[in-house]
């Protein structure tokens, strides 16, 4: 494993980014059980507010979780920055869990009084966390490819942040602007390409050179990347607050488009084949299988433009959320729990060398047996939601919740596991 360049003397107590990590399994059983009652109705058109229910709590719930936990995590350590009061991340934590579940139940049961909340909630909770973050990144004198994505993606979190509230509002009083789609579809470029794209990047390239010894990306590419995607967003943001046809939105998007779910995967593809460890592992697997869906998510992406098919929005977001991004989190999670915990107990029996040598490597904190069933019950729920979705069949529909909800189980457990484990050490 290589740690070089990082601050680990910097890193925020264990339960910080725990408290955020921990919020994922308990959203994709809920986003599973979801899909178990409602079944295939939940999957025919991406314009029903129990849909947008479903996809939030994958954008929220997966993904905004696990990469607020991440950057009160990566920030101090590869940025160089302490976050300010990283304990108030706990209080930020349970605020935006409110929020999301607010907005969630508001749009499956068509509450207005729960999306007023939830407006409130999140956008206090996002706040704090872009204020926290934000303050530690704009003190770091790190200049880092992995950082400017850090900062890009941030950003973009404010910009989307923004959209998405005026969004909730609409539907809690009734005043949906009129420019609805536009602002929909830059909510979308600048949530999945920006927020997202530009972190997955920031922590492939950290993780895949110190967990699978890949070599580093051609020097240049990390500025292209991160260049192309912060002036594609940026056109996208002017011409949503300008009022532009939806359709002038989505075409600005699309040189992120290609930066994120074409280039990057294909780049980091190669870095990945090229790595000096060549045994395969099924977080490989899934990081692997995240790198597969990003081009199929682009061609949907792509079909949405000219093809009026109700199921094709579900099936961009399925793509999208549960294949690229989110077999991604699921592999990056499966290597940075199991190094927190060996890390933070391995240094604080420091004293005790004794203790200190019981401590388990990563390796049995969470055994490859165990993740591999994370990985099979994930590529199951994935093909089963494809197949769901083109064919509109109610019981695969509800098959296919089934296995999501069985993945967050499996989830929490890869969670807690190495925990566990290390704690135990007496």
């Amino acid at each position: 494993m290589n740690t070089a360049g990082l601050s680990t003397d910097q890193a925020p107590p264990f339960a910080v980014p725990l408290s955020w990590y921990a919020l994922v399994p308990l959203s994709v059983v809920a986003a599973g059980a979801l899909l178990i009652v409602h079944g295939s109705r939940l999957l025919a058109t991406g314009w029903l507010q129990p849909t947008a229910g479903l996809a939030h709590l994958g954008t929220l719930g997966l993904l905004a979780a696990a990469m607020a936990g991440s950057l009160y995590q990566m920030v101090p350590v590869v940025a160089g920055a302490p976050v300010p009061w990283p304990r108030l991340a706990h209080a930020v934590a349970g605020l935006f869990a409110l929020g999301a579940a607010a907005l969630v139940s508001g749009l499956v049961a068509g509450e207005p009084l729960l999306l007023l909340w939830a407006t409130w909630a999140l956008g206090a909770a996002l706040a704090a966390l872009v204020g926290q973050v934000g303050t530690a990144l704009w003190r770091s004198p790190v200049k880092e490819p992995s950082v400017r994505g850090m900062k890009l993606a941030l950003l973009c979190l404010v910009a989307l942040a923004g959209l998405g509230l005026r969004l909730a509002w609409g539907h809690a009083t009734g005043q949906l602007p009129v420019e609805r789609q536009t602002l929909l579809v830059a909510h979308l470029a600048l949530g999945l390409l920006g927020w997202v794209g530009a972190l997955l990047g920031a922590v492939s390239w950290q993780i895949a050179p110190m967990f699978w010894f890949a070599g580093a990306p051609p020097p240049r590419w990390p500025r292209n990347y991160l260049g192309s995607v912060a002036v594609s967003l940026a056109v996208v943001l002017i011409l949503a607050l300008a009022k532009a046809p939806w359709l002038a939105v989505a075409l600005a998007a699309a040189p992120a488009a290609l930066a994120v779910w074409a280039v990057q995967p294909w780049q980091l593809w190669r870095q990945l084949q090229a790595r000096r460890r060549k045994r395969p592992d099924p977080s490989l697997h899934l990081w692997q299988l995240s790198l597969l869906c990003a081009p199929l998510t682009l061609v949907a992406a792509a079909l949405l433009l000219w093809i009026d098919w109700g199921p094709l929005g579900p099936l961009f977001g399925w793509l999208a959320v549960w294949g690229w991004a989110g077999a991604a989190v699921h592999s990056a999670l499966s290597k940075i729990v199991p190094f927190l915990a060996w890390f933070h107990r391995f240094t604080q029996t420091g004293d005790q060398p004794e203790l200190q040598a019981r401590v388990p490597p990563m390796k049995q904190l969470l055994p490859d047996a165990r993740l591999r069933l994370g990985l099979y019950s994930h590529t199951a729920a994935l093909l089963l939601g494809i197949l769901a979705i083109v064919t509109g069949l109610d019981p695969l529909a509800r098959l296919a919740g089934l296995a999501v909800a069985l993945t967050g189980v499996l989830w929490a457990g890869e969670l807690a596991l190495p925990v566990w484990r290390a704690w135990r050490v007496r």
